[in-house]
């Protein structure tokens, strides 16, 4: 079977989520929380809207990190729900810009030994055109990104909200980056999870290249052959180094599917990554589909979690604009009947359940409570 894993951007969808994965003999279900709605829940005024003339004197971070942990735990109590689990989702790191001039940071950590480190592991594994992209002038580059305040800011960000949340599963979004710089970012972030936070049991989400969105206009050209076996081998390496679990890279899904898009998974190259990374490291790094919106199937087994997200903004946003049409009328003349609360605890609420039902069938979880229950008992 394949995971689902919901993203949630308010309390309603959190409660959608909770109160699916508690039908029946129950289904596991991953919550998960981007860097984006969590600080938007949190108030950030630079990403929500706020009037002219007020300060935010607040980490919008923490804020987050603390209602959504709080918010999901009540929900999980208040519904029964055995299979639970919260992600970080797309905690996507500063953009990297070559040649550009960073604001530093002061740090006790030795970023060039790092990235010498990381270069020189790649090297080692028989991967020198990967290698080679990192000459001197790009490792300056790549040193004075790390030693950024926008870097060390952002990465203190995570460390915060991994201490509040303490999260099952937590991805490290690196799409953009240069891979010798990727596998010396995701290292890091690995180490300051595993002996900054003495957390050993969270799972880290490590990506690998770019997973592409709707209408970004980049077809998919499968890796076959040589090709495929080299990426194979680097992906292998950068589970070796970054000690990542979990890994995202492009299988052909596009972020923010629309209604009609449907994309095909390339079993192969799933087969292919996923059999190499086993036979030279020895551990399974569990793959997590991005774009699941607009995936023509779900290849369980071969694909650990699959990440929704558009699907359920369309079905609540779709509720709510057919509720507002239909009453149009009444809506303008102020009846309070149409435009209260229950346009979110239930048109929108409902919606929402049923798309995250629906979404569960394409998985093969839907209603494995008493499966999962007997393996925990193992």
């Amino acid at each position: 079977m394949t995971i689902l894993a919901a993203n949630s951007n308010n309390w309603w969808s959190t409660r959608a989520f909770v109160m699916a994965a508690s039908m029946g003999k129950q289904s596991p279900v991953i919550v998960q929380f981007s860097y984006n709605s969590n600080i938007k829940i949190g108030g950030d005024p630079n990403t929500i809207w706020a009037p002219e003339g007020i300060s935010y004197n607040a980490n919008a971070v923490v804020n987050g990190a603390k209602v959504n942990a709080d918010w999901i735990a009540m929900e999980a109590e208040a519904w029964g729900a055995d299979y639970v689990a919260i992600s970080l989702d797309h905690f996507k790191v500063p953009k990297f810009e070559p040649g550009k001039k960073y604001n530093t940071s002061s740090t006790p950590v030795d970023y060039a030994g790092y990235l010498e480190e990381a270069r020189d592991f790649i090297k080692s594994k028989g991967l020198d055109e990967v290698a080679a992209e990192a000459d001197d002038a790009a490792m300056a580059d790549y040193l004075g990104y790390m030693i950024s305040t926008e870097y060390q800011g952002f990465r203190a960000d995570f460390m915060d909200t991994v201490r509040i949340m303490d999260p099952a599963w937590g991805m490290i979004d690196t799409e953009g980056i240069p891979f010798v710089l990727d596998f010396a970012i995701t290292r890091d972030f690995g180490l300051g999870v595993r002996e900054g936070l003495g957390n050993s049991h969270m799972m880290m989400e490590a990506e690998l290249g770019a997973t592409g969105s709707s209408g970004d206009g980049i077809g998919y050209e499968p890796m076959r052959g040589a090709a495929l076996e080299e990426f194979a081998a680097l992906a292998a390496a950068f589970v070796e180094y970054t000690g990542a679990e979990g890994m995202a890279y492009d299988i052909g899904m596009k972020h923010a599917a629309m209604a009609d898009e449907k994309h095909p998974a390339d079993e192969e190259k799933l087969e292919a990554v996923q059999r190499t990374v086993i036979e030279k490291t020895g551990v399974y790094a569990a793959y997590a589909q991005h774009g699941g919106t607009g995936a023509a199937e779900v290849a369980r087994g071969l694909v650990g979690k699959t990440n929704v997200n558009t699907a359920f903004l369309v079905a609540g946003s779709v509720a709510r604009a057919r509720h507002f049409a239909e009453n149009a009328e009444k809506v303008q003349n102020g009846d309070k009947n149409v435009c209260g609360t229950n346009v979110e605890t239930h048109i929108y609420l409902e919606a929402l359940y049923n798309s995250c039902v629906e979404r569960y069938q394409t998985t093969g979880s839907y209603e494995t409570g008493d499966q999962i229950a007997e393996f925990l008992a193992q």
